[in-house]
């Protein structure tokens, strides 16, 4: 509510001068002592609570002065009045810079005393800068409110008397039970799930926020309110005795909810702290901050990592008590029995709901569970609520637990699951992530543990290890089915045509698993893969296909993105690691599913059409070894791209473009982008250089192409003239078109990106290409020096560095991986102006880039460049071999240094 312009009624400030000292040195001790135990790390519920507990003495020390004050100044009271904590400070905790509501609950609102009262009451604390909203209502108000807004509906199960009269709050409290809650309990329930669903879509829709919002996100304080208004309707319940007593929750249970209610209130008050102010997103660079002040330390996995795993982990916990509490709340009502059906084994069809004959068969009969849900996918029906809710109880249990892996139905029904492609009525339309939901996944696959809620601190990798292994199955579940034969036809046709699915789905399930085990993450989870794959009873040919699968699970697209595929020996080396056309074509879809689910952007066209063309190629080397597989395929889309441009006014120069470009750039773009590109080519007509900007793969992602006459050096002053215009680089083809009695003519297709503060994913206009085209022309003509181009653009304020985590930097030299070039591979963080330094440091060692693979991932850039000497041959010289990743550290620590500077 907002504050009056003029002074109140009953002005305590002028009746007791020192008040507002008072008040202020009140409130500033106690936030002191609050903040310190912060630090100190207390408790985070008990911090929150003495902070309401000192408040309470402020207000309540307050409403005594008010109304005395009042009843001085004539305004004697009409009715009863009392003042009332809501919201978080109604619950007892607060955050250490939350705002303060009040309810000023009375019999008559327009009672002057009451105004008086509220007035003398909110300005000494308004005037200390205390935050805290109010409002006046009477009894009969605030049900009819209570009634059909949701917001007042939960006050009423939050309320707490602060000072004055009990009688009315006990008046309130009774009749909200009566017309609200018991006479509406259903409307009311149906009303808090809405909200909850619509309040989750709002912050993100994912409990697997890079940067999550702790209290309103998913699996946040809010979800805490959530679960505890439900019960409170429901039962009454407002303690840990009546939610056991009512069945709401099991000890366990209470356990786990407070011990993730504990965590996040710590981190809560310890963004509070940082911040200086109310902030409830917690950023990387708080990450990394509060996982120490939490006590995580640096080991086989980083701090801020295991930080991040407890998060999401209690999240989890917070998320799913939310949502079954209200599932539990509801009450069961019929005007007629319900229909009941014997599916067998101990299973019905119920109410149109799939639910066993007796659940407590469940503790005897572990494989109960399976049989439970393979019924729901094979009827397409949704599991009963209550039914669901016994399996996740008694997966709980390790002894159950136990059993259950001992059960070979219960593996044989695991497997078909997880390779059953039908869309059931069930949480995300997938069986496999309602498995993991209700832990009968961590059941059946206990080393799947560790990397549940496991989180890479980067801004590639969105998801956590396990919801991204459940959605890659998922994936692949999808091509298998067809859904996305238009989006990628060729691993749609391959999956559709599989012989042997079901490795295939277990070594994507698993293809993530050695994550908490180390570095070589492919190794470690190899190792862990066979005894998984044996324990659920596969034969020992698909035990061994299975390990191959996770140990190589990252190869495919290594090669693809980071190696010459036109190579015939590069071909020849990946043909004898792979071995067998089934490998490869597992492997190959094993490798779109994992990508395609590691962020909603990662699979872009481009690395699509590159991990096509390397199946293919390898897939030619595996059947006969055709070293002119290629060059075919290349040949075929150049007929492919002219057809119905025969005789076109277009065709003459469509039919010398791709004549010229090199077959490399034919096997990695779609025809239709050809097309365009040729159209490109064409208008460069007789101009030293043309630029041309179009979309990208993606909406924040614009293409660039940069058309002129090949020279040494040129990737570098390209860099520079997108790095000048704040563009970062997302992906790179840089190709040599050799033109009939004309000098070669470089044609380079960026992918960029704008990373200027507020203009993040707009896309590059026509003034920007101006611009670039404009810079680019000044430096090839030596009209301006590259560093002071990028000095004099690239300035800005420290407030303007989004913190992001941390890459370290790997450079590797490799002249083994190609028979004509040297390999180089740069691994580092991404930042402006890095291509253009590293190319340019190339061309300053006397280096000629042939062919670079220019690739970021998130804040993590993989560029590869195929480099000779100034004779066109690979080097030679041990001494500079050796020297080159130094000399390269060194030019991109001194770009950090400019930057800071």
């Amino acid at each position: 509510m907002a504050e009056a312009t003029s002074r109140p009624a009953i002005d305590l400030g002028r009746l007791a001068p020192d008040l507002k000292d008072t008040c202020g040195d009140y409130s500033r001790t106690y936030h002191a002592r609050l903040a310190e135990a912060v630090r100190r790390g207390d408790g985070g519920v008990a911090v929150s609570r003495t902070h309401a507990r000192t408040l309470d003495g402020l207000l309540g020390a307050l409403f005594c002065a008010a109304d005395a004050a009042s009843r001085a100044a004539g305004h004697a009271p009409e009715g009863r009045v009392a003042l009332v904590a809501v919201g978080g400070y109604g619950r007892g905790q607060v955050g250490l810079h939350s705002d303060v509501d009040v309810l000023f609950l009375c019999d008559d609102p327009t009672d002057r005393h009451v105004a008086a009262l509220a007035e003398g009451l909110l300005y000494p604390l308004w005037d200390v800068g205390l935050e805290v909203g109010h409002v006046v209502r009477g009894v009969e108000e605030t049900l009819e409110l209570a009634r059909e807004d949701l917001s007042t509906a939960t006050t009423l199960l939050d309320m707490r008397r602060v000072a004055g009269d009990k009688r009315i709050l006990g008046e309130l409290e009774r009749a909200a039970r009566r017309s609200v809650f018991d006479a509406g309990l259903a409307r009311f329930l149906a009303r808090l799930e809405e909200d909850r669903v619509a309040r989750h879509e709002r912050y993100g829709g994912s409990l697997y926020l890079l940067e999550p919002e702790v209290k309103l996100g998913c699996g946040g304080l809010r979800d805490l309110d959530i679960a505890g208004w439900a019960a409170s309707a429901r039962w009454g319940a407002n303690d840990t005795e009546s939610l056991v007593r009512n069945g709401a929750l099991l000890h366990r249970e209470v356990e786990e909810v407070a011990a993730a209610r504990e965590l996040l209130w710590r981190v809560r008050n310890l963004l509070h702290l940082r911040a200086g102010r109310r902030q409830d997103r917690l950023t990387f660079e708080d990450q990394e901050e509060i996982a120490t002040q939490l006590g995580f330390v640096e080991g086989v996995t980083l701090a801020v990592e295991q930080f991040m795993q407890a998060y999401y982990r209690h999240a989890r916990t917070v998320e799913r008590t939310a949502e079954r509490m209200v599932a539990r709340a509801r009450e069961a009502r019929r005007s007629a029995p319900a229909k009941r059906t014997d599916l067998g084994g101990g299973v019905i069809l119920f109410d149109d709901q799939v639910t066993f004959s007796n659940s407590d068969e469940l503790a005897s009969d572990p494989a109960l569970a399976f049989r439970f849900y393979d019924a729901v996918a094979k009827r397409q029906v949704a599991p009963y609520p209550f039914a669901r809710d016994a399996v996740v109880r008694a997966a709980a249990e390790p002894a159950w637990c136990e059993r259950l892996r001992a059960d070979r139905d219960a593996a044989r029904m695991f497997l078909s699951a997880l390779g059953c492609t039908a869309r059931p009525p069930v949480r995300q339309g997938s069986i496999l992530a309602e498995l993991h939901e209700v832990g009968l996944l961590l059941a059946m696959v206990p080393e799947f543990e560790p990397v549940t809620g496991r989180v890479q601190h980067d801004v590639y990798h969105v998801y956590t290890v396990d919801v991204h292994s459940v959605a890659a199955v998922d994936r692949l579940r999808a091509i298998k089915r067809g859904d996305l034969a238009s989006e990628l036809p060729l691993a749609s046709r391959l999956a559709a045509e599989l012989p042997r699915p079901m490795p295939l789905f277990l070594g994507l399930l698993l293809h993530d698993i050695g994550k908490a085990h180390g570095r070589d993450h492919s190794r470690q989870g190899a190792l862990m893969a066979r005894p998984i794959a044996e324990r659920l009873g596969l034969s020992p040919v698909d035990v061994a296909h299975v390990v191959w699968l996770v140990e190589e699970h990252l190869s495919l697209y290594k090669w693809a993105t980071r190696r010459d595929t036109s190579d015939p020996e590069v071909l020849r080396e990946v043909a004898r690691q792979v071995g067998t056309v089934d490998r490869l074509r597992d492997l190959y879809l094993l490798t779109v599913a994992d990508l395609s689910t590691t962020n909603p952007n990662a699979m872009t066209s481009w690395k699509a059409r590159m991990l096509e063309d390397c199946y293919l190629a390898v897939l030619a080397e595996l059947e006969g070894g055709d070293t002119r597989g290629a060059a075919r395929r290349a040949d075929a889309i150049r007929d492919e791209v002219q057809v119905g441009f025969v005789g076109d006014s277009e065709s003459s120069a469509l039919e010398t473009f791709v004549r010229q470009m090199p077959d490399r750039y034919l096997l990695a773009n779609p025809v239709d982008v050809i097309r365009a590109h040729a159209r490109v080519a064409r208008d460069r007509r007789d101009a030293a250089l043309h630029v041309s900007v179009g979309p990208g793969p993606s909406a924040e992602v614009s293409e660039l192409v940069i058309v002129t006459d090949d020279r040494p050096g040129l990737l570098a002053d390209v860099a520079c003239a997108l790095a000048a215009q704040r563009l970062s680089i997302v992906a790179a083809q840089v190709y040599t078109r050799e033109r009939d009695g004309l000098p070669p003519e470089a044609f380079d297709v960026f992918h960029v990106r704008r990373i200027s503060v507020g203009a993040e994913g707009e896309p590059v206009d026509e003034p920007r290409r101006a611009r670039i085209e404009r810079d680019l022309a000044s430096l090839l003509a030596g009209e301006v020096d590259p560093r002071a181009l990028l000095a004099q653009r690239l300035r800005q304020p420290a407030w303007a560095l989004k913190k992001s985590p941390d890459v370290k930097t790997e450079i590797q030299v490799d002249n083994d991986a190609s028979l004509r070039f040297t390999v180089i591979d740069v691994f580092t963080k991404d930042r402006p102006a890095l291509l253009h330094t590293i190319a340019r440091t190339l061309r300053e060692e006397g280096l000629s880039i042939a062919l670079s693979k220019v690739n970021t991932e998130g804040d993590k850039v993989q560029d590869v460049f195929y480099v000779t000497d100034a004779a066109g041959a690979k080097l030679k010289d041990a001494d500079k071999l050796a020297a080159l990743p130094r000399v390269l550290a060194r030019a991109l620590e001194e770009l950090d240094r400019e930057a800071l500077s």
